[in-house]
Protein backbone atom coordinates (compact mmCIF):
# COMPACT_ATOMS: atom_id res chain seq x y z
CA UNK A 1 0.00 0.00 0.00
CA UNK A 2 1.34 3.41 -0.92
CA UNK A 3 1.71 6.10 1.23
CA UNK A 4 -0.79 8.45 0.30
CA UNK A 5 -3.60 6.05 0.44
CA UNK A 6 -2.27 5.01 3.80
CA UNK A 7 -2.56 8.47 4.66
CA UNK A 8 -6.06 8.54 3.27
CA UNK A 9 -7.06 5.99 5.45
CA UNK A 10 -5.94 6.61 8.75
CA UNK A 11 -7.50 9.95 7.88
CA UNK A 12 -11.13 8.56 7.74
CA UNK A 13 -10.83 6.35 10.64
CA UNK A 14 -9.78 9.23 13.06
CA UNK A 15 -12.95 11.24 11.40
CA UNK A 16 -15.22 10.01 13.84
CA UNK A 17 -12.99 10.96 17.15
CA UNK A 18 -12.64 14.59 15.23
CA UNK A 19 -16.06 15.40 13.87
CA UNK A 20 -18.86 16.95 16.34
CA UNK A 21 -22.14 16.60 15.70
CA UNK A 22 -25.79 16.12 17.07
CA UNK A 23 -26.93 13.45 15.46
CA UNK A 24 -30.83 14.35 16.09
CA UNK A 25 -31.01 18.47 15.85
CA UNK A 26 -29.14 19.85 12.41
CA UNK A 27 -27.13 22.90 12.71
CA UNK A 28 -25.98 24.51 9.10
CA UNK A 29 -23.00 24.27 10.52
CA UNK A 30 -22.12 20.68 12.04
CA UNK A 31 -23.86 19.14 8.65
CA UNK A 32 -20.61 17.99 7.16
CA UNK A 33 -19.46 16.61 11.08
CA UNK A 34 -23.29 15.20 11.42
CA UNK A 35 -22.81 13.33 7.64
CA UNK A 36 -19.50 12.10 9.54
CA UNK A 37 -20.81 10.77 12.50
CA UNK A 38 -24.23 9.61 11.05
CA UNK A 39 -22.41 7.51 8.68
CA UNK A 40 -20.31 5.71 10.98
CA UNK A 41 -22.71 5.00 13.22
CA UNK A 42 -24.85 3.51 10.67
CA UNK A 43 -22.22 1.54 9.44
CA UNK A 44 -20.94 0.19 13.16
CA UNK A 45 -24.96 -0.38 13.58
CA UNK A 46 -25.29 -2.58 10.43
CA UNK A 47 -21.51 -4.07 11.82
CA UNK A 48 -23.04 -4.90 15.04
CA UNK A 49 -26.44 -6.43 13.76
CA UNK A 50 -24.46 -8.76 11.19
CA UNK A 51 -21.84 -9.86 14.19
CA UNK A 52 -25.03 -10.87 16.06
CA UNK A 53 -26.49 -12.96 13.41
CA UNK A 54 -23.09 -14.36 12.49
CA UNK A 55 -23.78 -17.89 14.54
CA UNK A 56 -27.33 -18.21 12.02
CA UNK A 57 -25.19 -19.05 8.94
CA UNK A 58 -25.57 -15.68 7.05
CA UNK A 59 -23.95 -14.84 4.38
CA UNK A 60 -21.76 -11.69 5.97
CA UNK A 61 -20.87 -8.98 2.77
CA UNK A 62 -24.24 -9.24 1.44
CA UNK A 63 -26.08 -9.35 5.00
CA UNK A 64 -23.90 -6.31 6.25
CA UNK A 65 -24.33 -4.40 2.69
CA UNK A 66 -28.29 -4.93 2.62
CA UNK A 67 -28.52 -4.25 6.40
CA UNK A 68 -26.70 -1.00 5.45
CA UNK A 69 -28.70 0.14 3.54
CA UNK A 70 -31.75 -0.82 5.15
CA UNK A 71 -30.32 1.35 8.26
CA UNK A 72 -29.84 4.29 6.02
CA UNK A 73 -34.02 4.09 5.16
CA UNK A 74 -34.91 3.28 8.10
CA UNK A 75 -32.81 6.81 9.32
CA UNK A 76 -33.86 8.54 6.78
CA UNK A 77 -37.59 7.44 6.39
CA UNK A 78 -38.49 6.84 9.86
CA UNK A 79 -36.04 8.39 12.68
CA UNK A 80 -35.81 11.63 10.43
CA UNK A 81 -39.08 12.73 9.37
CA UNK A 82 -40.22 11.47 13.00
CA UNK A 83 -37.38 13.40 15.25
CA UNK A 84 -38.74 16.89 15.37
CA UNK A 85 -42.56 15.23 16.12
CA UNK A 86 -41.59 12.57 18.92
CA UNK A 87 -40.10 12.27 22.26
CA UNK A 88 -36.51 10.48 21.60
CA UNK A 89 -37.44 8.11 24.48
CA UNK A 90 -40.37 6.81 22.51
CA UNK A 91 -38.82 7.26 19.02
CA UNK A 92 -35.56 5.02 19.94
CA UNK A 93 -37.56 1.89 20.96
CA UNK A 94 -39.88 2.42 17.79
CA UNK A 95 -36.96 2.08 15.71
CA UNK A 96 -35.44 -0.87 17.57
CA UNK A 97 -38.60 -2.40 16.96
CA UNK A 98 -38.88 -1.43 13.02
CA UNK A 99 -35.20 -2.00 12.49
CA UNK A 100 -36.49 -6.10 14.13
CA UNK A 101 -38.59 -6.15 11.67
CA UNK A 102 -36.59 -5.15 8.45
CA UNK A 103 -33.82 -7.53 9.97
CA UNK A 104 -36.63 -10.17 10.07
CA UNK A 105 -37.96 -9.61 6.90
CA UNK A 106 -34.00 -9.60 5.77
CA UNK A 107 -32.90 -12.46 6.92
CA UNK A 108 -35.91 -14.33 4.93
CA UNK A 109 -33.90 -13.95 1.46
CA UNK A 110 -31.82 -16.89 -0.14
CA UNK A 111 -29.21 -14.02 -0.98
CA UNK A 112 -28.52 -13.50 2.75
CA UNK A 113 -28.51 -17.01 3.67
CA UNK A 114 -25.43 -19.56 3.98
CA UNK A 115 -25.76 -23.10 3.12
CA UNK A 116 -26.48 -24.28 7.09
CA UNK A 117 -28.74 -21.21 7.96
CA UNK A 118 -30.47 -21.62 11.00
CA UNK A 119 -32.93 -19.15 10.69
CA UNK A 120 -33.88 -15.49 12.99
CA UNK A 121 -35.79 -15.76 15.16
CA UNK A 122 -38.10 -12.50 16.30
CA UNK A 123 -36.38 -12.35 19.97
CA UNK A 124 -32.82 -12.50 18.03
CA UNK A 125 -33.91 -9.97 15.61
CA UNK A 126 -34.45 -7.88 18.38
CA UNK A 127 -31.79 -8.54 20.22
CA UNK A 128 -30.06 -7.83 16.76
CA UNK A 129 -31.80 -4.65 16.58
CA UNK A 130 -31.22 -3.43 20.15
CA UNK A 131 -27.36 -4.27 19.94
CA UNK A 132 -27.17 -2.26 16.51
CA UNK A 133 -29.34 1.03 17.89
CA UNK A 134 -27.83 0.90 21.25
CA UNK A 135 -24.07 0.94 19.51
CA UNK A 136 -25.34 3.83 17.24
CA UNK A 137 -27.00 5.84 19.72
CA UNK A 138 -23.53 5.57 22.07
CA UNK A 139 -21.68 6.71 18.99
CA UNK A 140 -23.83 9.98 18.13
CA UNK A 141 -23.45 10.94 21.62
CA UNK A 142 -19.62 10.50 21.68
CA UNK A 143 -19.70 12.81 18.57
CA UNK A 144 -22.17 15.29 20.12
CA UNK A 145 -18.95 15.68 22.26
CA UNK A 146 -19.12 15.08 26.22
CA UNK A 147 -22.35 13.23 26.30
CA UNK A 148 -22.29 12.66 29.97
CA UNK A 149 -22.78 16.30 31.04
CA UNK A 150 -26.08 18.14 31.19
CA UNK A 151 -25.80 20.81 29.01
CA UNK A 152 -28.89 23.09 30.33
CA UNK A 153 -28.67 26.23 32.59
CA UNK A 154 -27.94 25.12 36.01
CA UNK A 155 -28.42 27.62 39.00
CA UNK A 156 -25.92 28.68 41.25
CA UNK A 157 -26.93 29.11 45.09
Amino acid sequence: MDMNARVLIEALLLMPFIARANPVMFEPQSLIAFGIVAFWALVIESAVVTLSLLNREIHVVPSFITLTAANVAVFLFAFLPLSSHVPLWILEPGVVLADALVIKLLMASDLLQGSGFLGVSWRRALLASFLGNSTSFFIGLIGSRTPWFSHGTVAVD
